[in-house]
């Protein structure tokens, strides 16, 4: 059986259902860039590609495997079935479970997922009932579900596993692949793969590390298909059909540095003046940050007005104590592996001061029109010098760091509620209003920080920091 190009084509379209999980969440303003950084974390358990590197906050850094190296365990199998066979093959830290089917496949049965029994307070995050977690850590962790339509001969890739079992549950094969990269930094630590025999259909789970071992069970014991319409049945990815989907070659990202000169850099106390379309209308805006200012402390800022994530991290870094006041955390700094041959190798750790930065900021509708709602979400970036004298992304190739930092607005005054965190609300034609902005930053970075204003857009293979719709304030200390 070709591993390879069937498990290329499982990623695609695993990746494919995860976007479309998150996607379904909220509107991409609402959760900006703490919803991009989940989906992009989500997407790193279930398959590694290669591609940048990217700096990433603590509980959120690249996979790492603490598993000795496993190389050439033999193939096992299950007893013969009547239809399927299922084999298990482990190789260094690659999992494969692949499956070989005797009969007609029937491409007329439809099925819905059905959860016999589910943890106390997890519900559904949306509509497809595909992926479930607990509503006090909602859309992160619990169960995330893949129904596959088997083909006639299927395979299922599991990257940076260190242990599997095959077992039965509630009569069904099973395999658990346990997953771990040594320092309790993954969202979703299992993944269980379960036949269903009489149907033709595998479901593939991820189990988030926030449900227990006993929990996990009581679900998938409890799971069953229902016979149902096309149109009424759950999500279905056809096995055969993805293999047929070509797989497009990788598209490597060219970033264009931000010129010293650049007419998109400013500075603190500059006007920059900012043409955003914001729903139909265009609107014209001049922003200015007044003043920026480090603290050590909490203890004088609205509480109310801190971001709950940034608050989240700062917690189970321990980088915070009762009295608010800040904390060096552990940070560690790894050398990326692929999840198969090689597992990220940490090389550096070290304790870090965190520090408050605070950005008093006014933004001024010079339009004649009220503006839409505004999703207030400026970016921190790390950059350095380049080797042209120009400004380019601080991380490097291979190397993932951990940070204290989220990519976030962790303090923002006015804000929205819940998940609507990032809405300041409208602006009348001539009015200013005042915005304050707050940042945790690890203290080594404070001289390398500038905010990414106004960025609504994403860019494609080619990233022109100097791009007309880039605003860089540049509000180093």
């Amino acid at each position: 059986m070709n591993y390879s190009k069937s498990s290329e084509i499982m990623d695609e379209v695993a990746e494919k259902i995860a976007l479309e999980d998150f996607d379904k969440v909220a509107d991409h303003h609402t959760f900006s860039d703490t919803y991009k950084h989940k989906k992009k974390m989500f997407l790193k358990e279930i398959q590694s590609k290669g591609g940048q590197p990217q700096v990433k906050r603590k509980k959120n850094c690249l996979l790492i495997a603490a598993a000795c190296l496993l190389i050439g365990i033999p193939t096992t199998a299950f007893g013969a079935a009547k239809v399927y066979d299922m084999f298990v093959q482990k190789e260094n830290y690659e999992v494969n479970v692949s499956v070989t089917n005797d009969a007609a496949k029937n491409k007329n049965s439809w099925y819905k997922l059905k959860l016999n029994h589910m943890p106390e307070n997890m519900a559904a995050i949306d509509e497809t009932a595909m992926k479930y977690s607990f509503k006090d850590n909602f859309a992160n962790g619990g169960f995330s579900f893949i129904l596959w339509r088997l083909g006639k001969d299927s395979d299922f890739q599991t990257l940076y596993s260190n242990s599997y079992e095959e077992l039965e549950m509630n009569g069904r094969k099973a395999v658990i692949v346990n997953k771990d990269n040594g320092n309790d930094n993954l969202s979703f630590n299992r993944q269980v793969f379960l036949l269903f025999e009489k149907e033709g259909f595998m479901l593939e789970s991820y189990i988030g590390t926030d449900v227990s071992e006993e929990q996990m069970i009581d679900v998938l014991e409890n799971i069953s298909l229902e016979t149902a319409s096309k149109e009424t049945a759950s999500q279905t990815i056809d096995y055969d059909e993805a293999q047929s989907i070509p797989k497009d070659k990788p598209i490597e990202t060219k970033v264009i540095p931000l010129k010293n000169d650049s007419p998109q850099l400013f500075s603190v106390g500059q006007s920059v003046p900012v043409t955003i379309n914001l729903g139909e209308s265009l609107s014209k805006l001049e922003y200015v940050v007044e003043k920026v200012k480090v603290f050590d402390s909490l203890q004088d800022f609205k509480q109310e007005n801190f971001n709950p994530l940034g608050l989240k991290i700062l917690h189970e870094s321990k980088a915070i104590n009762e009295t608010k006041t800040l904390l060096p955390y552990k940070r560690d700094v790894f050398k990326a592996g692929d999840g198969k041959d090689s597992i990220d190798e940490l090389i550096e750790t070290k304790f870090v001061n965190v520090k408050f930065v605070h950005l008093t900021t006014t933004i001024k509708n010079t339009g004649k029109k009220a503006t839409e709602e505004i999703y207030m979400h400026p970016s921190l970036k790390v950059l350095r010098q380049s080797e042209n004298n120009a400004w380019i992304y601080a991380g490097k190739k291979g190397i993932a760091e951990e940070s204290i930092m989220t990519g976030e607005v962790d303090y923002l005054e006015p804000h929205g509620n819940g998940k609507s965190f990032y809405n300041i609300g409208s602006i009348a034609p001539g009015q200013t209003i005042k915005v304050s902005l707050g940042y945790f930053v690890d203290e080594d970075k404070l001289n390398s920080i500038f905010l990414d204003a106004f960025h609504y857009c994403g860019f494609g293979n080619i990233e022109d920091m100097n791009k007309k719709d880039r605003w860089w304030i540049d509000i180093r200390q």
